[in-house]
């Protein structure tokens, strides 16, 4: 039986959520790099982190600034 995969595979275009401390910024994924460990979003580069698998922004702690490839709850349905 097949599985879906984990999380959503990143493609140029795809809208993702930025996070910041206590803000939600909306981007999108302009390049897709290292076979899909590395995106570029709003000029920023975000690599995927073994430790917590997070898409977070380059040359940041792990805990830093990351994206989320899911969409935004709030527009569903919409």
């Amino acid at each position: 039986m097949p599985t879906s995969p984990s999380r959503p595979l990143p493609y140029v275009g795809m809208p993702v959520r930025i996070f910041h401390l206590a803000v939600i910024e909306p981007g999108v994924i302009s390049a897709v790099a290292d076979g899909g460990r590395t995106l570029i979003v709003d000029g920023d580069r975000y690599t995927l982190r073994r430790t917590n698998g997070r898409f977070v922004r380059a040359d940041e702690p792990s805990y830093g600034v990351w994206l989320s490839l899911r969409p935004d709850p709030a527009l569903r349905g919409s």
